[in-house]
């Protein structure tokens, strides 16, 4: 589905050309909230409230306020209740028409400027976190020069929470939902935190079927970890009082060198696995779900280069092509390949069948 929010507005004002409608007019100020026209088209195809406020991942009570304060805006209803949930109004069914047809103006424009658009320029800084930053950001980073060779990328590590509102970041990447009323944010994705170890350590130890069994293990952990076990399940909650960390850093690089090199279990998100590493996934379920948001406010979005960087992080993240940050948890096996340059074509082994 398209993203809303990187539409660009000279396009939207070529569409009112041949579109000259008081939806339009509505669509082209610079007050309107795009992002309430992507809930608008969710709801709509979905037929219901419920299930585009489960792929947003936001409450139903939240998408219902979306919708109305979208139908404040706009002056008119969009939706009218039915036995089958949702089901658009008159002037709904035009909005939607309006949204299909811009959206396929924009895609038409993507498509021409998609190879390297060298128009747009400036610097961006983003700020992510110590392990989204370096292992996932950086690697997807010359994808993006080729196509906007003229963007700088001012990528910082660190945890943020409203960096975009004081400017200390442009785009940033969160871990608490934020609250605060100029930022914008959409989800863009969970951490499925799994148990990696190196080959040669799981030949020298017993490989732990369960959290219970890392007693007489060296457990490797983040600092960042250690601070959100409380966010984590029940049962490694119970555990943190006697869980015996043999290291604890606040550097993913040391980290994951420190399991590379038979150092013990590290705990680390799942997409460690699309990564050029030797670690393996062990077959305990998923320690914690972490969901995370990209944040940024509307002088970013009304910049260019700044909707630029936002679309290249939302297709960064994209669940389809990289389920690793999808809300349901997919264990990496080696029944499934990952291909291409995050991997290596390696194979990674099923956690249910034997190691040799």
């Amino acid at each position: 589905m398209q993203n809303w929010t990187g539409l660009s507005r000279n396009c939207a004002r070529n569409f009112v050309l041949i579109n000259k409608t008081w939806e339009v007019d509505v669509l082209l100020s610079e007050r309107f909230n795009w992002d309430r026209l992507r809930v608008f088209r969710l709801v709509a195809e979905a037929r219901s409230m419920t299930a585009a406020a489960k792929t947003l991942g936001e409450s139903t009570p939240t998408i219902s306020r979306r919708i109305n304060d979208l139908e404040r805006q706009l002056g008119t209803k969009l939706f009218q209740r039915s036995k089958r949930g949702v089901e658009l109004t008159a002037a709904g069914k035009r909005l939607m028409d309006l949204a299909d047809q811009m959206q396929g103006l924009v895609e038409t424009v993507g498509e021409q400027v998609a190879e390297s658009d060298s128009s747009v320029s400036g610097a961006i800084k983003i700020k992510a976190s110590d392990g989204l930053g370096p292992y996932w950001i950086a690697r997807h980073l010359p994808t993006f020069h080729r196509q906007l060779p003229n963007v700088q990328i001012d990528l910082e590590i660190g945890l943020a929470t409203e960096d975009v509102v004081d400017h200390e970041a442009d785009v940033a990447i969160v871990f608490e939902k934020p609250t605060h009323p100029d930022i914008i944010s959409q989800p863009l994705g969970t951490l499925h935190y799994l148990c990696f170890a190196s080959e040669q350590y799981l030949k020298d130890n017993p490989e732990p079927t369960s959290i219970f069994e890392f007693q007489g293990h060296k457990l490797l952990m983040h600092t960042d970890y250690v601070h959100q076990i409380e966010r984590w399940s029940k049962n490694i909650r119970e555990l943190k009082d006697f869980i015996d960390y043999s290291a604890i850093t606040n550097s993913a690089t040391a980290l994951m060198t420190l399991c590379e090199h038979h150092g013990g279990i590290a705990v680390l998100p799942s997409y460690v696995a699309a990564l050029d590493t030797n670690l393996v996934p062990l077959g305990i379920p998923p320690l914690a779900p972490i969901q995370f948001w990209i944040t940024y406010t509307e002088r970013v979005r009304r910049n260019s280069a700044g909707i630029a960087a936002i679309e290249w992080l939302l297709s960064v993240f994209n669940e389809i092509e990289h389920p690793w940050f999808a809300r349901d948890f997919k264990h990496p096996t080696r029944t499934t390949r990952l291909d291409g340059p995050r991997s290596g074509g390696r194979l990674l082994q099923d956690p249910s069948l034997p190691r040799h």
